[in-house]
């Protein structure tokens, strides 16, 4: 009897995947009762190659072209034929032994919360503040924008948008859980219709978590689920600050108002700015990182492109 389904979106990460089953091969769940499918969103590497010869043990869906998270994962769910919750889960995450065990022992446990997460550490086994999401706010991107994010690391372990440690390690609710392992109820994410494919990458989760706060399930994270999560190795530098800052403006236009994504962008660029300041200077000194003093100002850049683009309109 299938207890677990496992959603995985893999871009030009199939050895990855490899890597990740075998950690639950390794694992307290017995992978009997888990159902696999890899949506496979148009990799250009080696990915098929390595993931065709794994069925059956994982069903290979194949898109013809990259649709984004979201929708690889709303692909990869329609595939489902049982009526066990739905774990989506990165490719680049490493589990320890009782990860799956111990979330699915929570979810029984609080069955009100509806969608479920773990605490997410880095490489080093550190945590890494990235287990969960507050509702995004103004206030929480000027925060970002003035550098009050590394005085929130210092002082409480989190980011402006994030939650602490302590904090999560009571099996609190949150408003949202990372999409990186997040487990829902898969009733519930019938009902809300998947995750919103208008996102391609980022902010989808706390879309997802706040649709479904809105019909009240109650999202929670439990501190006896750790994972290991490296970050994406596909998308780094001004790719990635690109996709997670144009998904929050996205956010920002869905449920907020078109002042909100105006001032957003406001702070975004005032906080590149900062940065690129802040790097130049280093740098300047020998003490800092020239490339990411280019990363920043490439941002910065393009953030004044739309700026003016929208006063040409």
């Amino acid at each position: 009897m299938t207890r677990l389904n496992i959603v995985i979106v893999c871009y030009n990460c199939g050895a990855d995947i490899v890597r990740l089953l075998r950690d639950i091969d390794d694992g307290d769940l017995p992978p009997e009762v888990i159902k696999f499918i890899v949506v496979d969103n148009a990799s250009m590497d080696d990915s098929l190659a390595i993931l065709s010869p794994l069925s059956p043990k994982i069903q290979l869906i194949e898109s013809e072209r990259n649709i984004g998270f979201a929708a690889g994962c709303n692909l990869g769910a329609a595939a489902i034929d049982n009526p066990a919750p739905i774990l989506f889960l990165n490719p680049d995450v490493r589990l320890q032994h009782d990860s799956l065990a111990n979330l699915l022992a929570f979810a029984t446990a609080t069955p009100g919360a509806g969608i479920w997460g773990g605490v997410t550490c880095d490489e080093q086994g550190a945590y890494d503040g990235k287990s969960a999401w507050r509702e995004p706010s103004l206030v929480d991107l000027l925060s970002w924008s003035l550098g009050g994010d590394f005085l929130l690391r210092r002082t409480l372990g989190r980011t402006s948008g994030g939650y602490s440690p302590r904090t999560l390690c009571k099996g609190a609710g949150v408003d949202a859980v990372s999409g990186c392992f997040l487990l829902i109820d898969q009733a519930l994410f019938r009902m809300l219709n998947g995750f919103d494919e208008e996102f391609f990458l980022y902010s989808e989760e706390i879309d997802l978590c706040r649709r479904a706060r809105a019909l009240g399930a109650q999202p929670r994270v439990t501190g006896s689920a750790v994972v290991l999560h490296a970050g994406s190795k596909t998308l780094s530098g001004i790719n990635k600050l690109n996709h997670l800052y144009r998904a929050k403006f996205q956010y920002f236009a869905k449920h907020g108002s078109p002042m909100s994504v105006a001032v957003a962008r406001g702070l975004v660029a005032l906080g590149s700015a900062l940065r690129f300041a802040a790097f130049s200077t280093l740098v300047y000194l020998g003490k800092g990182s020239k490339e990411q003093q280019s990363v920043w100002r490439k941002f910065l850049d393009d953030q004044w492109q739309w700026h003016k683009a929208r006063r040409n309109a």
